[in-house]
């Protein structure tokens, strides 16, 4: 499943078992929407939340991440690009995304916002004084240290302690 060489990086969407996958994915650089993310109310049942998945992995071209036999069997069945993940365990999902020859990226990139999924930009010097207004930001750090910020929900990223405990983590899996 390695994509070719000058390809569009691989696209996700997963099924409401992955949040935290989910999470861990868009931290990596992925674009991938998470099936909650997609539901607006409007879908009652799990067949046609299912069936929205299959229909919204192929419009926008997105591998199918799901613990959910019928539905990688059904969607399948429509053409869509589907893996089927077996644990529990957020590193473990990501060794069986290894092992299905996903060429992931394991080294965490500010590319996009782990909450909403949307690109996440460099903070401009002119901007900083915001980032002293929030509460969860270190404000030591602020002329020190790059921080961006999601151009959707304004939510504020830097590489902090947080940063080298995920990379400690991704390097057990290499």
């Amino acid at each position: 499943m390695e994509k070719e060489e000058g390809d569009e990086t691989i696209r996700f969407v997963t099924d409401r078992m992955f949040g935290k996958l989910s999470t861990w994915l868009r931290v990596l650089g992925y674009d991938t929407v998470y099936a909650a993310d997609l539901n607006d109310g409007s879908v009652q049942a799990v067949e046609d939340e299912d069936k929205a998945l299959a229909a919204f992995a192929i419009v926008e071209s997105r591998v199918l991440l799901t613990r959910d036999k019928g539905l990688v069997a059904a969607a399948t069945k429509k053409g869509v690009q589907c893996l089927y993940i077996k644990t529990d365990e957020v590193m473990e999902q990501l060794k069986e995304l290894l092992r299905y020859n996903v060429n992931l990226n394991l080294e965490p990139v500010p590319l996009r916002c782990s909450v909403c999924n949307a690109s996440i930009r460099p903070v401009e010097e002119s901007e900083e004084d915001m980032l002293k207004e929030t509460s969860y930001v270190p404000t030591s750090m602020v002329g020190k240290w790059e921080f961006w910020i999601c151009v959707r929900c304004g939510r504020i990223y830097w590489e902090g302690s947080h940063w080298r405990n995920m990379r400690e983590m991704l390097r057990q899996l290499q």
